[in-house]
């Protein structure tokens, strides 16, 4: 089954939160590849930092959160207009 099937069959079940056609034909050439889970793989590089209460707290703890209220409260007016 080719990529744009999928996609049409998915459509009505996910509606807006469906993959993207390009999306699915790209896992539609991994599994015909080989690959046999949807599990990420392991890459090298930086690794994704998400938003737990120690990285919130590191981010408080910094500064930047008061540093972008006031970003936005000296340029909120601009911005809004």
């Amino acid at each position: 089954m080719e990529g744009k099937d999928i996609h049409k069959e998915m459509l009505p079940i996910y509606g807006e939160h469906c993959l993207s056609r390009q999306a699915v034909h790209n896992w539609v050439q991994k599994f015909s590849e080989g690959r046999t889970s949807i599990e990420d793989e392991h890459r090298s590089g930086r690794p994704v930092e998400i938003a737990t209460p120690e990285t919130l707290q590191r981010v408080e703890d910094r500064g930047l959160v008061k540093r972008w209220d006031k970003y936005l409260n000296l340029y909120g007016d601009y911005v809004e207009k």
